[in-house]
């Protein structure tokens, strides 16, 4: 095999690695863009990262902008799942089960929360 051939061979690994971070991409773009709506539906404001690899979905409540949780979607072993705080992985085929997820987790942060200032409130 020549120096050219060789060339190509990396040159079209190359393309071919770019093409599947890319497509990569678009498919975890789409899978939080539903996930993003299953949150509206709850009543959760977010903000769409997608910009930088991988997209991040930061949800959060209005009242509340400095508490948020992050999810990232990702292939592990061959399945799409969501990356919640990236501790918590759940297939994206169940969006509606994410979010319910995502409602509970934001619902606990901020009852804690108000607790402590009302218990700070008190001293």
């Amino acid at each position: 095999m020549g120096s050219t051939a060789r060339v190509k061979v990396a040159r079209g690994r190359l393309v071919m690695a770019w093409w599947r971070v890319r497509l990569g991409h678009a498919t975890a773009e789409r899978h939080l863009d539903v996930l993003a709506t299953a949150t509206d539906a709850c009543g959760w404001s977010h903000l769409k990262v997608y910009v930088e690899s991988p997209p991040v979905l930061w949800v959060f409540s209005e009242e509340a902008g400095d508490l948020a949780v992050s999810v990232t979607a990702g292939r592990t072993g061959g399945r799409w799942v969501y990356r919640v705080s990236g501790a918590m992985r759940y297939p994206c085929d169940g969006p509606q089960r994410v979010a319910g997820v995502l409602d509970g987790v934001l619902r606990d942060r901020l009852g804690s929360r108000s607790a402590a200032d009302s218990a700070g409130a008190r001293r």
